[in-house]
């Protein structure tokens, strides 16, 4: 596969190719560059413009010669060059909010960048971790398979022998055909599962790509603590709130902004310049612009007079948006502190499932032993050892779907606290 040369991916490789390739995350980038650009085109407001012209006039008919400025009656050519600058002294500060106003989005889509982020890599870990538990799956519906196939081998031959009757080969076999069926259903399932994760990384698949495991789930886990004092610490460091809490912030400076516009400003302008005319033919080119050097320097004052009828709608409507900012970020507390109870309660109930499956697979197991046991001896029918298999077969498909949620929750939970992924 393009893109990397091994042929094993650890979690943590995923989540760098995802960095790479992701396009939402991609996107994210781009905004915050935006941002940033759009701030150094603010900044550049309060720089001096200074600009060079040149031009090139034919004239005929009536006329004042520019040289001697009388009446003249020909036709003749002039040509002007010369340089301008112009300059903002003051403009009630607007540029200078403006500039706060940008410094505040341009942080603003950095911190979104990074909760994006986060939340391309929650995708990958729940796809990351799927793509194992599918696996899992797999194999142990490839063991049920191989476990009915030396069951169905042992009846043929008791059945050649004249001990058991041909019935019993027959539900053996249809036990055969359904954990075929069931292998079948779970080899489907792990090709999903690692398409999915693949089309996160924005990556073609690849069947000889092997996923590593992550840590060991029976690893003990010390108690979480409470979702509320979880929540206090995430709202401090969470890139989403200090997105929004960034956006929020830009509004004041925007509205300093709008009402500077009222204000008198203050700008400088200079010139100089010099001209040739065709009409005078007693100088060359160049003593004509020697002789015609000119400058000016200006000082310009503009007072608004009814101007605050315009900016007092203009500040109406930025407060209505910093209402609706100040509401969205309300809104993405509300739903980090519904994230972080859900995944405390998650992280409870997997804890809990996950060991009551350890505890029903040992059971199970040893339940199935003895019915294969009976079986092979003669004392118990078809029946009940399929219903023994069949058992054992849910219990072990619960404990690996309960031991890798719970691997999952505690992934989540871990980052909750932490407010970083540390793979």
């Amino acid at each position: 596969m393009s893109g990397y040369a091994q042929k094993a991916l650890t979690l943590k490789e995923c989540v760098e190719l995802l960095t790479k390739n992701n396009l939402t995350y991609r996107e994210s980038q781009l905004q915050a560059q935006s941002a940033g650009a759009q701030l150094q085109q603010t900044k550049s407001l309060q720089l001096p413009q200074l600009g060079f012209n040149a031009g090139q006039n034919l004239n005929f008919g009536r006329s004042i010669d520019r040289f001697t400025n009388s009446y003249i009656d020909q036709v003749y050519n002039t040509n002007g060059i010369g340089v301008g600058m112009q300059m903002p002294l003051f403009q009630g500060f607007q540029i200078q909010h403006q500039i706060q106003q940008g410094i505040a989005l341009r942080d603003a889509a950095l911190k979104n960048q990074e909760a994006i982020l986060n939340q391309q890599i929650i995708r990958l870990l729940q796809a990351y971790v799927q793509v194992l538990a599918t696996k899992a799956l797999y194999e142990a519906a490839q063991e049920q398979v191989a476990s009915s196939q030396q069951q169905v081998e042992r009846v043929e031959k008791q059945v050649n022998a004249g001990t058991i009757a041909l019935n019993t080969l027959y539900e053996i076999k249809a036990q055969l055909a359904n954990d075929k069926f069931d292998e079948v259903t779970a080899r489907n399932n792990e090709e999903i599962a690692r398409l999915t994760l693949f089309q996160l990384m924005n990556l073609p698949p690849d069947k000889s790509i092997v996923f590593q495991p992550v840590e060991d789930a029976a690893t003990a886990l010390s108690a979480p603590p409470s979702a509320d004092a979880i929540y206090e610490d995430a709202i401090k460091t969470f890139p989403e709130v200090k997105s929004g809490e960034l956006r929020l912030s830009s509004f004041a400076s925007q509205i300093k902004a709008v009402k500077a516009a009222a204000l008198p400003s203050v700008d400088l302008s200079a010139s100089f310049g010099a001209f040739y005319a065709s009409s005078n033919s007693e100088r060359s080119y160049f003593k004509q612009l020697d002789a015609t050097r000119n400058g000016s320097l200006s000082l310009g004052l503009n007072i608004p007079i009814m101007g605050r009828w315009q900016i007092r709608p203009r500040v109406d409507v930025v407060k209505a948006q910093q209402q609706l900012a100040r509401n969205q970020v309300d809104v993405v507390k509300q739903v980090l502190r519904q994230s972080i109870e859900q995944g405390a309660q998650q992280l409870a109930a997997a804890t809990d499932r996950y060991a009551a499956a350890k505890s029903q697979v040992e059971s199970l197991t040893a339940n199935f032993a003895a019915a294969e046991s009976r079986l092979a001896a003669g004392t118990a029918n078809v029946f009940e050892y399929t219903l023994a298999k069949a058992n054992l077969a849910r219990a072990q498909a619960n404990e690996i779907r309960s031991r890798y949620e719970y691997a999952l929750q505690r992934q989540i939970i871990d980052f909750y606290q932490k407010g970083r992924w540390e793979f």
